[in-house]
């Protein structure tokens, strides 16, 4: 055979074999359908359990018992803001309601720390073998039940949102739009002054439906303001109960255990202290993010488009979700061309869906750019925005005339551009990850990486990879779920004055030391998990149920 002939391998499958390794890296390895690399292991049960009903329910108790003390003490010594509309609180007798800074901030990181061991004996509980999954789930729901009572009574935790969603749904009911008018717009009184003052002057950034229920909230309480704050609450709950039924949902379909999975992404710390005690509309944004991905992994995929283009009309980042739909709407594989036009036709789709919604409330489309006001704030811990702060103050330390707005800019854009590149590979890889896993995904990308971190926002993209399957990656999404629900502590918290000058180094200290705990925590693992697999190796007794763990990563 002729060496130049075009049928010698040195000539034909060199080009192919560079191609494909460009593919492979781009898109992983083809699949015919979406997988999931997160198979339920078999379990192997264990001798020891069952020995007794003391042993069998004194870790559920304890779990129970150390959440509720962690959110009662949360809640009865958080500081209350001084435009707080509530007269009434949850007190412990012989606590100070509230004490000093100081007494505040060491309380809450210890009802912070109770809640997370409570959380993690959860879990534990949730994944007993020898239960049904009905039990499981209806011991999941009453537990967190027991937890979420203090966080009832009371002002809304660790944040003022819920005044300024008051006030907002206070400016539709008078016929004003909320996404044009702040709420200064109201003139004097109870409601425009509970509004946090950041704020006051600021159109809302939400959509319709976060909008429409906020009026509907204040109309039902009679415009009376600590009653409209429990219904914000109120809502909140039910968006945390839509987040639990759709997380159930989309677990069952990958072949999650669906109680594991409520367990892990619902019934944590972050949820309970942010959404619920927060009042945040977050929790509604997940409820019917969660319930629509439900529904399209049930192929029932335009009741999907719907739901989440209702999660869109409370806050536009679930909008995301649309370009994974159409992305991974033909599971075979096909074209890269024919995967756009699908995600671009229901991004279209989605948005008219959210058009109508914003006609049948009476809004503007302005709240999707009122979105920029919310990057004025730079004192969250947002590592992009704290990095061009030292970026700023290093280069003045050298003598280099510098504006520091400039400086926080740049690497802020840097973070949105390696948000974009690391989402559009999560694109493309998504008929490989799966459509819920790669949503969430990008949904913890954009908002590490972008320029506003607050702990609320991270809850959707947990939430979502909890019901996906975590697999071996638990222990670093344990520490990380722990770590975010202490960024932000109670209300009028002060900081250290020594400390304020390095106010930027110590931020972005704090969010390397949480990503290098998450490291370490799986690394921990890992190596724990490696050291049982070869002992059991060695001596031949390696179950092969546990072989099969091994390999799945569980």
């Amino acid at each position: 055979m002729n060496p130049t002939s075009l049928d010698h391998p040195s000539i034909v499958t060199r080009p192919e074999r560079r191609r494909d390794r460009a593919r492979a890296l781009l898109l992983g390895e083809p699949v015919g359908e979406e997988i999931t690399p997160y198979e339920p292991a078999v379990v192997v049960p264990d001798p020891h359990r069952g020995r007794g009903s003391l042993r069998r329910n004194g870790l559920l108790v304890a779990s129970t018992i150390s959440g509720l003390l962690g959110t009662a003490i949360i809640v009865a010594t958080a500081p209350v803001w001084r435009l707080d509309l509530f007269s009434k609180r949850l007190a412990i007798p012989g606590i100070p309601t509230p004490g000093s800074s100081f007494f505040a901030g060491a309380s809450f990181l210890l009802g912070v720390c109770l809640l997370t061991v409570g959380w993690v004996i959860l879990i534990g509980r949730a994944e007993r073998q020898r239960w049904s999954e009905r039990r499981r789930l209806l011991m999941v729901a009453a537990v967190v039940s027991v937890w979420a009572v203090p966080l009832l009574f009371g002002p809304p935790l660790l944040s003022n949102d819920a005044y300024s969603y008051v006030a907002q749904g206070e400016l539709a009911s008078r016929g004003f739009d909320p996404t044009s008018h702040g709420p200064v717009y109201l003139g004097a009184g109870k409601i425009m002054s509970a509004a946090d003052p950041v704020w006051r002057n600021a159109p809302a950034p939400y959509g319709p439906v976060a909008i429409g229920l906020s009026r509907l909230v204040v109309e039902v309480t009679g415009h009376e303001p600590a009653s409209a704050l429990l219904g914000m609450r109120v809502l909140a709950i039910i968006g945390v109960v839509m987040s639990a039924v759709g997380v159930g949902l989309i677990a069952r379909s990958y072949r999650v255990s669906p109680a594991s999975a409520i367990a892990i992404g619902i019934a944590n710390p972050l949820v309970l202290l942010h959404l619920v005690g927060g009042s945040h509309n977050d929790a509604l944004m997940l409820g019917f993010l969660a319930l629509g991905l439900a529904a399209v992994r049930a192929e029932r995929r335009w009741l999907g488009i719907v739901l989440v283009a209702a999660a869109t009309a409370v806050k536009l980042p679930a909008a995301a979700a649309f370009l994974f739909i159409g992305w991974t709407w033909t599971p075979v594989q096909v074209s890269l061309r024919r995967r756009a036009a699908q995600a671009g036709a229901v991004l279209a789709a989605g948005m008219a869906v959210v058009g109508v919604l914003c006609v049948i409330g009476g809004t503007g489309l302005g709240w999707i750019t009122n979105l920029r006001g919310t990057g004025t704030v730079k004192t969250t811990f947002s590592a992009t925005t704290r990095l061009g702060f030292v970026v700023s103050d290093l280069l003045h330390a050298v003598g280099l005339s510098v504006n520091q707005e400039t400086v926080v800019s740049l690497t802020r854009l840097a973070g949105l551009l390696l948000a974009a590149a690391l989402s559009l590979l999560i694109l493309l890889r998504s008929p490989r990850l799966g459509l819920v896993r790669s949503v969430g995904l990008v949904m913890i990308v954009v908002i590490v990486l972008g320029p506003v971190v607050w702990p609320w926002y991270l809850p959707p993209g947990f939430a979502l990879l909890a019901a996906a399957g975590i697999g071996k990656y638990r222990p670093s999404y344990l520490v990380g779920v722990f770590a975010v629900s202490l960024l932000v502590f109670p209300t009028t918290v002060e900081g250290v004055p020594t400390l304020s000058r390095y106010q930027h180094i110590l931020a972005l200290g704090v969010v390397a030391l949480i990503v290098g705990a998450c490291f370490a925590a799986q690394w921990i693992a890992d190596r724990a998990r490696d050291r049982r697999i070869r002992r059991h190796r060695s001596d031949g007794t390696l179950p092969e149920a546990m072989e099969v763990a091994s390999v799945l990563g569980r």
